[in-house]
């Protein structure tokens, strides 16, 4: 079978991405992540139009409870220098794991912006359902331009040998020497006038005997500008925008879906350095005006509405869409479908050419990592907390509005007046409230004001009680989080006694699924791409040493289990959890159950803690050598063994204090949960009996006021029986 046609190729990509989710504007996701981020600003026009005259006001909870989610997370993954770590597979790997730990998070944190990169994927799915994040390899061509004035011949010969060396500008000038002949107008001169890379000289010593037809060069001074060309390689990782990331509407994940996009904005001369043909490029429509709802809803000051700008006077810079396409099909036509990256431009789906080809490049995965706060079972979307807090929003800004609306007609009561107490100036004085003001009546006392009721006893209680429902939902509350994150580990959280309420829970759960799904999935994707694509080995600084690292010797990792989640929680408890070990050490050295690689681990650890990153200037390693120039290098003896009863005596002491002020921290830690658990439960009491004393308390106005009703009747009735 032939391979599959331009046309109908053009056809199936132009298919698939209309059935896409996230590919049309009015679809219901659009429209849900577009209210969610319209919460999020403070905007509920839509839902809530304010009456004029009346309170605008708008609660935050959505914003309020995404931004009390942010610290939490972002102390888990990004406190400690490494997000991720690569577990070996068998004692012969331990070495290469930790070799490719340390290099793998240096170019997430280093050669990337990994901190903004963790940012945006975590509060795009927070707040859009799903967070993706995109991992490729790129390849760039840098231009440094440098200038360099009133060189001599030496050294401009030494910058112009140089590899990648472009002159662009050149001039020179001679020196003039005593006892030196005049050059003669040789074909190296006029070679250097015209700013040739690699000119040749002919020079002799003054005064040196001259053969005949040749002449002594003066020496001379050069003014240049040259271009360095270089071409720079490395694994990218960039936040993907939502609105512009769709995938097929029966996926459960990317790594099984047949399809997905990604729009990707471009100007046109980076399209045309990337090697897309040039006319093409040149005819593809600008990228004017935001095309989806989501776009307009994230804009803060309008700054993507309309792009308005003169093509014509800066067109190298004009904004061009184009849409990747990672599609699973049977291009060759030989009935295996295989993965392909298919690029086009534009709304009509045009396909880019590049060296005169469609550009249609075979894949191994698709590059994409997502992730999702609350997982609906089986679906690639799941629920947003904005998704749990929207309705909350609701009700509190009607409560809110309702509240100042009440206070604003306190301040500013109606009035009665009587049309027999009125004058011709009456209401004009009326209609302006001002501290002090004169109204003029014809009967003193003949104006009533209209008191109207006070809500605040009521509306009160519903808002701490929405409060405290937000709170159970997503785990934010108004005490603050105290995650640790030693939680995500495999292995049992070595922090004791720490409050595990319902809020922390939720909070850890969040965080265990990012640990689980995106974040595993992208250092997945970024090991890969850097083991693929990395052709030579490179020399770096990994934990205060330069060593090589040679991505051509990394073995698949595909089995290899990552560690997600290794933040440093708290410093003092850490510390307290360390000294315990330590004295533990100290106690077990008698037994032969420590050695010197023990003891250093726990030293270097110690290091790491106090917030120093060099440990071999507080601590040796066994084994290493040492220097022979460097009296203070030298290793300190032992103490003699009169001494080691003394040192043991100390190291009991220590450790029984240690173990005490454990035990002290431990009884305080117990002492404050069961405080706080009182406290919680007093709380919730004393919440629920304002609110059945503020229900008996209307129950009595509102049985008062049927009496009063029933009695001014029964007295409106006497006279007349």
């Amino acid at each position: 079978m032939a391979k599959m046609s331009a046309g109908d190729l053009k056809a199936l990509l132009s298919a698939e991405r209309y059935d896409a989710l996230s590919a049309m504007a009015a679809s219901k996701l659009s429209d849900e992540r577009a209210s969610a981020l319209n919460y999020y600003m403070g905007n509920m026009s839509k839902d809530m139009p304010a009456p004029d005259g009346r309170s605008k006001a708008v609660s935050s909870d959505v914003a309020d409870t995404i931004e009390g989610l942010m610290p939490p997370l972002m102390e888990i993954f990004a406190a400690g220098e490494e997000v991720v770590q690569f577990a070996p597979v068998g004692p012969e790997d331990v070495a290469a794991a930790e070799q490719e730990t340390d290099y793998v998070n240096h170019v997430f944190m280093q050669q990337n912006p990994g901190f903004l990169v963790l940012y945006s994927f975590m509060k795009d799915a927070l707040l859009s359902k799903v967070g993706v994040v995109k991992v490729w390899w790129e390849r760039r061509d840098e231009v440094a331009r440098e200038t360099y004035l009133d060189q001599p011949d030496d050294a401009f010969a030494l910058i112009v040998s140089q590899p990648d060396v472009q002159i662009v500008e050149h001039s020179e000038r001679e020196i003039p020497l005593p006892h030196a002949e005049e050059p003669r107008d040789s074909a190296a001169s006029r070679s250097m006038a015209r700013g040739d890379a690699r000119p040749s000289f002919e020079t002799r010593p003054a005064g040196a005997p001259q053969d005949e037809g040749t002449a002594v060069s003066r020496p001379k001074l050069h003014d240049l500008t040259i271009e360095i060309r270089r071409t720079r390689e490395c694994a990218r990782v960039e936040g993907v925008t939502p609105e512009e990331f769709g995938i097929s509407r029966g996926a459960r994940s990317i790594k099984d879906t047949d399809y997905c996009f990604h729009d990707v904005f471009r100007t046109e001369s980076q399209l045309i350095a990337q090697g897309y043909d040039r006319e093409q490029v040149k005819k593809l429509p600008s990228y004017t005006l935001a095309h989806t709802i989501e776009e307009q809803a994230r804009d803060t000051v309008n700054e993507s509405t309309l792009r308005q700008g003169d093509d014509g006077l800066n067109a190298s810079s004009r904004l061009i869409r184009i849409t990747e396409h990672y599609v699973r099909m049977d291009y060759e036509g030989n009935d295996e479908a295989a993965l392909y990256r298919c690029t086009t431009a534009g709304e009509e789906g045009e396909l880019l050419l590049r060296d005169g080809e469609a550009d249609v490049v075979r894949e191994d995965v698709i590059p994409f990592a997502a992730m999702t706060p609350v997982i609906v079972t089986h679906r690639f979307f799941g629920r947003s907390i904005a998704d749990l807090v929207m309705d909350i929003q609701r009700i509190k800004t009607a409560l809110l509005r309702a509240l100042l609306d009440n206070a604003y007609l306190a301040n500013n009561p109606r009035t009665e007046v009587p049309e027999s107490h009125a004058t011709e100036t009456t209401l004009d004085d009326l209609l302006v409230s001002r501290p002090g003001g004169i109204v003029r009546t014809k009967t003193p006392g003949g104006l009533g004001v209209i008191e109207h009721p006070d809500i605040g006893n009521h509306v009160f209680p519903l808002l701490q009680y929405q409060d405290a429902t937000r709170e159970w939902r997503t785990g934010v509350s108004r005490q603050g989080q105290g995650v640790d994150p030693n939680a995500l580990q495999n292995q049992v959280a070595t922090i004791a006694n720490q409050m595990f309420n319902a809020s922390q829970a939720k909070v850890k759960l969040i965080a265990r699924i990012f640990a689980e799904t995106g974040i595993r999935d992208l250092f997945s994707l970024l090991h890969m791409t850097i083991r693929k694509n990395g052709s030579q080995a490179q020399t770096v600084r990994l934990r205060n040493q330069w060593v090589t690292v040679d991505p051509r010797d990394w073995r698949a990792r595909n089995d290899m289990t990552i560690n997600v989640g290794l933040g440093t929680g708290s410093k003092a408890e850490q510390l307290a959890q360390l000294q315990l070990i330590i004295g533990a050490q100290k106690e077990a050295i008698a037994a032969g159950l420590v050695s010197a690689k023990n003891l250093f681990h726990s030293a270097k650890e110690l290091v790491k803690l106090a917030g120093h990153k060099n440990v071999d200037a507080f601590f040796t390693p066994p084994g290493a050598p040492a220097d022979s120039n460097d009296p203070a290098a030298a290793p300190i003896q032992p103490p003699p063994d009169a001494k080691h009863a003394e040192i043991a005596a100390k190291a009991q002491t220590e450790q029984a204090k240690i173990s005490a002020d454990a035990a002290h921290q431990k009884m305080k830690l117990d002492a404050q949960l069961a405080f706080e658990r009182e406290k919680f439960a007093l709380e919730k009491e004393l919440k629920l009996l304002d609110l059945q004393i503020a229900r008996e308390r209307h129950q009595q106005d509102m049985q008062r006021s049927a009496i009063k009703t029933i009695a001014d009747a029964a007295n409106a009735a006497a006279p007349a029986q």
